[in-house]
């Protein structure tokens, strides 16, 4: 074989630098490129600005060079991002390791990444083009980050086995979230306290991987490396959310005091009307049953935008949130659905409400009477004449959401409720707990 490996010079000129050489008449058919990998990379330790990305040599002509493109792709090659190369085959470090990212994300794992070749080989005024393929071992920068972390001080005795006070991110993956959070109540706290972070992997007495304070404000050191963490006492706090973001390796305590109520708003009613979700035990909990339709969003006071929360990552039916500036979000797909908003935590869940029907003693409560939902007037309806006695409403063909108590303030688990026999049209318009109503006809 024939051609010379193009790796003798440093990883530093342009491939513009050098002009093409020319050679006595070949056969074209006969000039390519064979490409190769070059050394694996770990981005955690190498300091160069500049990488050798593949290995390349010219065959079918002697002395010829290239200049070559280059790509590298996901694992299934739906996705490339384009790199330039230079003349000694070397990229960007940082675009490269950026590019990895974009493709394979942030966990710090070796990743074989296919890498698509053409060389351009000039022979006697004739471009020669030819193609290849081969694959990088890149290794992207970041810290471990587990699926799980607990708080172990003195709110639960320095219990290291202990997972009451869990800090988590929603179960994302924790490289494309990794802001973990927990919800600390008043009721432990009797004033200032302390604490480390134990990882998963070290409860049950391993206080080596524990995340602790460093000399600088706002961040954390890990192995265990420095004195505990401290929080001030908070007048009027009724919980304190303790917020970790394990890549930047920050973290943040607040006090909050939460109301009754929080809202969501969106695209269903032209970004026009705040839904109510009520949260009775004031813990940062709050549920409502609404109608969607498209984005949508969160935010804590009906009249205004202030302090809304907005979309991290997650489904599109569930995923965690942070204050302002973030995306809305996205469509869970038009229809009527549960409303999960954890404010302590940030997180959300809609449950899908497929179906509303009616139940009772008039059927030995074996069977539904199904309703419709009326998009227009904002309610699940129905006219029957099957209903009579005590009934149910309820959700999905399950126990687990049901109405009953009062006609105009149903509630979950509510009392049976009653009706005479005869042909009646039930409206039933659904909302938080306590508001939710019907209207018989």
């Amino acid at each position: 074989m024939m051609g010379i490996v193009l790796l003798l010079a440093s990883c530093s000129k342009d491939h513009t630098d050098t002009p093409l050489i020319t050679f006595e008449p070949v056969e074209p058919s006969n000039v390519g490129i064979t490409v190769s990998p070059a050394d694996p990379i770990d981005f955690a330790t190498y300091s160069g600005s500049r990488v050798q990305l593949f290995n390349a040599s010219v065959v079918g002509i002697e002395g010829a060079e290239a200049l070559y493109d280059a790509e590298i792709t996901n694992e299934d090659g739906s996705m490339s991002i384009a790199l330039e190369v230079d003349q000694n085959l070397c990229v960007s470090t940082e675009e490269l390791e950026n590019a990895v990212i974009s493709l394979y994300g942030r966990r710090p794992v070796a990743r074989t990444i296919p890498v698509n070749v053409i060389g351009m080989i000039d022979v006697n005024g004739t471009v020669i083009v030819s193609t290849g393929s081969t694959t990088l071992t890149a290794t992207p920068k970041g810290p471990v980050i587990e699926d799980a972390y607990y708080i172990t001080g003195s709110i639960n005795g320095w219990n290291n086995s202990d997972t009451t006070y869990e800090l988590n991110n929603g179960g994302d993956d924790p490289y494309e979230n990794p802001v973990f959070t927990v919800l600390i109540p008043e009721s432990v706290v009797t004033g200032d306290f302390e604490f480390k972070v134990t990882p998963k992997s070290g409860l049950g007495g391993d206080w080596s991987k524990c995340l602790t304070a460093s000399d600088t404000d706002g961040k954390f050191a890990t192995d265990n490396a420095g004195e505990n963490l401290k929080v001030k006492y908070i007048e009027g706090a009724k919980f304190y959310r303790l917020t970790f973001n394990m890549l930047e390796q920050t973290w943040s305590a607040v006090g909050l005091s939460f109301g009754d109520f929080y809202y969501e708003i969106g695209n269903e009613s032209g970004w026009g009307t705040s839904h109510a979700l009520y949260g009775p035990a004031n813990d940062g909990k709050f549920t409502g049953f609404y109608y969607l339709d498209g984005e949508f969003k969160f935010k804590p006071n009906a009249d205004n935008w202030d302090d809304d929360l907005e979309y991290v990552s997650g489904t599109n039916t569930s995923g965690t949130l942070k204050r302002d500036g973030g995306s809305n979000c996205p469509d869970p797909g038009a229809g009527f659905y549960k409303i999960d908003l954890d404010v302590g935590v940030l997180h959300y869940t809609l449950t899908k409400i497929e179906s509303v029907s009616i139940i009772g003693g008039f059927n030995d409560w074996s069977g539904d009477v199904e309703m419709t939902y009326n998009i227009d007037e904002g309610c699940w309806e129905v006219t029957t004449d099957q209903v009579s006695g005590e009934y149910l409403f309820r959700a999905n063909h399950d126990f687990s959401i049901n109405w009953g108590g009062d006609l105009n303030g149903l509630t979950q688990h509510g009392n049976f409720l009653s009706i005479t026999e005869g042909t009646h049209t039930f409206k039933l318009y659904l909302s938080y707990n306590g508001a939710h109503k019907v209207i018989i006809q």
